[in-house]
């Protein structure tokens, strides 16, 4: 396809562009070749009232609003937009079922009728879904640095799903840009703590739901999330059982994401560095006590996390290469 001009570009609008998030999404947008950003809802000027922006045509939406609230715009846009992809990035349609919702969000599903076929926007997993489809779920930043490892490890049962324990640290821009006293400066500054221990974050519940689906494995996790003194990133420690070294693991993980342009594993634990403002997710492996290996990820929460997933998520359901739009960086080291 030749190159398009601004007059051919696809309209996009992006509901929700002040959050952090939001403000990714805008700014990866503005660089996509084959698109342009129709309007922008969200506070202070320039912004138009989030109900305002289903007043206004485009052909295609990206939600990046509260979860509770996001389901009833993908709702209205749906009905009255049927043939415009819809990409949304709360965790409103990540849940198969409306019960399962209520379990890990503590209130009712503002849309349930949503939920029977929405596919759950990790390309690497669902590509063949996601392709054409109208409504696509993004995932959690959480959950995309733990399943990309672990759904094929627990699908090909190179690992025991009888034990599977993550420690995660992301940045503070995951808790979002909305004023929180634990959030300030002052009180993540020099510091480090744990939150949500155990089963309490939310995320767990769609990470169960997706390998059980893609696996036939119930898996209960034990997960605990960290906030690290930095605003954004995403590294993830997976202790797994395995009768497998760390060789085997690795080049398991390298034959389940060939040719995927945005997986790479490494040798070395990834740093934060090495994936901030990349839609990368790096992955090493190592041989820990016996019989056990521990599995790093590291990931942008803010793009390969949110934003970036969702421009990949809208390229898929339109059609084009996945990767347009997004920087595509080298594929690392090699075993």
């Amino acid at each position: 396809m030749g190159e398009r001009t601004q007059d051919t570009k696809l309209d996009v609008g992006v509901f929700g562009a002040t959050g952090y998030t939001g403000r990714e999404v805008v700014r990866l947008l503005a660089g996509h070749p084959r698109v342009r950003v129709a309007f922008t809802t969200g506070t202070g000027d320039g912004h138009l009232p989030h109900d305002a922006g289903l007043e206004r045509d485009a052909q295609a939406y990206l939600l990046a609003l509260p979860h509770g609230v996001s389901a009833r715009f993908a709702a209205r846009l749906r009905a009255e937009r049927p043939d415009a992809p819809v990409i949304d990035l709360s965790g409103d349609l990540r849940l198969r079922t409306a019960a399962a919702y209520r379990e890990w969000y503590g209130h009712d599903h503002p849309a349930p009728q949503l939920l029977d076929d929405v596919p759950y926007g990790l390309p690497e997993v669902y590509r063949d879904r996601i392709a054409g489809a109208r409504l696509v779920a993004n995932p959690g930043c959480y959950a995309t640095s733990v399943l990309l490892p672990l759904v094929p490890l627990l699908r090909d049962r190179l690992v025991e799903d009888t034990d599977v324990v993550v420690d995660a640290k992301s940045g503070t821009t995951g808790a979002g840009r909305a004023p929180r006293e634990d959030l300030l400066f002052s009180e993540v500054a020099d510091d480090f703590s744990a939150y949500a221990p155990g089963r309490a974050h939310r995320h767990v519940g769609e990470m169960e739901a997706v390998i059980e689906e893609r696996t036939g494995r119930g898996v209960a996790l034990t997960f605990c999330p960290h906030l690290l003194p930095v605003r954004r990133g995403i590294l993830s420690a997976l202790y797994l059982k395995t009768g497998a070294g760390a060789r085997a693991i690795a080049q398991a993980l390298r034959r389940s994401y060939d040719g995927a342009p945005f997986v790479r594993v490494v040798d070395t634990p990834p740093r934060l560095s090495d994936v901030v403002g990349t839609n990368d997710c790096r992955i090493s492996v190592h041989d820990a006590a016996p019989g056990r290996v521990v599995v790093f990820s590291a990931l942008d929460n803010l793009v390969k996390g949110a934003a970036g997933q969702a421009v990949q998520n809208l390229n898929l359901a339109l059609g084009w290469p996945e990767t347009e739009g997004l920087p595509v960086t080298g594929r690392g080291e090699a075993s």
